[in-house]
This record gives structure tokens, C-alpha cells and sequence, in this order.
């Protein structure tokens, strides 16, 4: 009985040493928004305001019967959520 609560002590020890500030932190999740481009600046700009993220706008070719939505360039802003 008495090594077995010295060996549970060691092991809680050994865990909050090894972790940073005896907390552990886990990752942030990913998230993503996206809106019609008007122009790489104000996709930037908005992105980084409302969700202090990264915007980048991409240019799609041009429409296809199957995916007419795709014509208009799209914001695509990810940041942590």
C-alpha cells in the first residue's frame, strides 16, 4: 500500500513537470468564413477585423453548367475559432 501511493505521487509529479505551467493547453479549432472578393486589401482587411484571421481571395475559372456559383471570386478567411 505504501509504494503504491509513493509510485501515484511520483507519477502525478512527473505529469505537471512535464507539461507547460502545470497546465495543459490544447489546440485551437480551425474555422473558416467566406463572402464575394472585392479585392485582395478589403479581403485581408475584413478577415483580419471581424475575425482576426487571414483572408485570401481566390479566382475560380470561368462557370461550368454544373457549378454556375463558383463565377464570382470568394474571400476565404481562416482563423482560430
Amino acid at each position: 500500500m505504501k509504494n503504491s501511493s509513493l509510485l501515484f505521487i511520483l507519477i502525478v509529479v512527473f505529469v505537471i513537470s512535464s507539461s507547460e505551467n502545470g497546465i495543459m493547453i490544447g489546440e485551437a479549432k480551425k474555422c473558416s468564413n467566406s463572402w464575394i472578393c472585392e479585392g485582395d486589401e478589403k479581403c485581408k482587411e475584413k478577415c483580419m477585423a471581424d475575425y482576426k484571421g487571414n483572408g485570401t481571395c481566390y479566382y475560380p475559372s470561368p462557370p461550368s453548367k454544373q457549378h454556375p456559383e463558383f463565377f464570382y471570386p470568394t474571400c476565404w478567411c481562416g482563423f482560430d475559432c
